[in-house]
């Protein structure tokens, strides 16, 4: 997972589409997402410092979210920009506790109660602050000697989850909340929340383009041994992502490298 920021927003010459572009902090490379052009507005707005007189859309969210800290504990930690497929970018808005985590009752429905008899397949009940979740097991790792869950709850909810093992119970570390990455970074921008974008991701869309040409060059390749090598983009990976390709080069890029909202 790679830490973003906002290097732009710009517009197709073609059919005015918005595209957010994010640039990997430590790296020349970048990650072009397509959006509407309210969500563009309200990412230019913030960056701008624009006052409005009453709360737009993502200043209303921001504001649930700041009163419902209060209530359940939470703070948004962070966005990630987690997932693509076909053509189409996905995105978490994760929550941590601000006061350590929380215990949660997790039952196997299955009626299976050892740790070692979950697996993925296992269906199961979890249970916050009095609300049940009617879950399924999306992934499980081992860090040490805890063990891990990232479970389904439905609605656009992840929950992250880890067994205490000396007190005999569940503990709730994350919660991820589904989300288009325009809002995500709208959102993000306004409670100065970090943006990341998984690995994968980058791999597939991200781009490092020629500040004189303004067209697709070369992805850095992370070799053996550490060190960072471009490589020319096989034209088969691009072509894996049309809708990408063709839009990048629909974009107006003649002042690409310089800040620009």
């Amino acid at each position: 997972m790679k830490e973003m920021q906002i290097d732009s927003i710009r517009v197709s010459l073609m059919n005015y589409q918005h595209v957010v572009i994010l640039k990997e902090r430590q790296t020349d490379r970048y990650l072009p997402i397509w959006i509407g052009p309210a969500e563009a507005d309200a990412i230019s707005m913030k960056l701008q410092n624009v006052d409005v007189s009453r709360p737009m859309t993502h200043d209303l969210l921001k504001n649930t979210f700041f009163a419902l800290k209060s209530l359940s504990g939470t703070n948004i930690s962070r966005i990630v920009v987690n997932d693509l497929r076909s053509d189409t970018f996905y995105a978490q808005i994760v929550f941590e506790f601000t006061e350590g985590p929380p215990v949660v009752e997790i039952e196997a429905r299955s009626g299976r109660s050892r740790l070692q008899d979950i697996d993925k397949e296992t269906k199961l009940s979890l249970v916050w602050q009095g609300h049940e979740f009617k879950s399924t097991i999306v992934n499980r790792w081992q860090d040490g000697k805890k063990h891990f869950m990232e479970i389904d709850g439905g609605e656009g909810w992840v929950f992250e989850v880890f067994y205490d093992e000396h007190n005999k119970r569940w503990l709730l570390t994350k919660m991820k909340l589904d989300s288009r990455p325009s809002d995500a970074i709208a959102l993000a921008v306004r409670v100065t929340a970090p943006i990341y974008a998984e690995e994968s991701v980058l791999d597939k869309a991200g781009i490092i383009l020629d500040g004189e040409s303004g067209k697709i060059t070369a992805q850095t390749q992370q070799a053996g041994d550490g060190t960072v090598n471009p490589e020319k983009i096989n034209e088969q990976e691009i072509m894996k992502y049309p809708a990408i390709y063709d839009f990048i080069n629909t974009l107006d890029l003649d002042d690409f490298g310089k800040k620009k909202s």
